[in-house]
């Protein structure tokens, strides 16, 4: 999960007291890195748009499904009709991820590099 936020400080905050999430010590130039005590991890990242939340065209939470082959799903992603918004890049030694779009839905695909 990807979470876009204006102010990580205060989302950590929001985030730890409602739902009881933990997050890793912030480091600079990366995301607030969180776990939600089931298999569901994300991170916090700044959000670099102007406008209102409402009116900036860009949702807050990204959903990532996990895959095999970063680059086999988002061929999947281009045959079918949907459009790649953010090519495959590596996260960390950690993680490759992606995002697409299909029909207004933005979505996530990540594989893990390590665990």
């Amino acid at each position: 999960m990807r979470i876009f936020a204006r102010d990580l400080d205060r989302s950590q905050a929001f985030y730890s007291a409602v739902f009881g999430w933990r997050f890793m010590e912030p480091q600079p130039n990366f995301p607030r890195i969180f776990f939600t005590g089931g298999e569901v991890m994300g991170g916090l990242h700044l959000h670099d748009h102007a406008g209102s939340d409402t009116d900036s065209g860009r949702q807050r939470v990204v959903n990532f499904v996990l895959v095999d082959d970063v680059d086999e799903t988002l061929e999947k992603v281009r045959r079918n009709g949907g459009r790649v918004l953010v090519e495959k890049f590596t996260e960390g030694d950690h993680t490759e991820l992606a995002e697409f779009e299909f029909e207004g839905v933005v979505m996530g695909v990540l594989r893990w590099l390590k665990y």
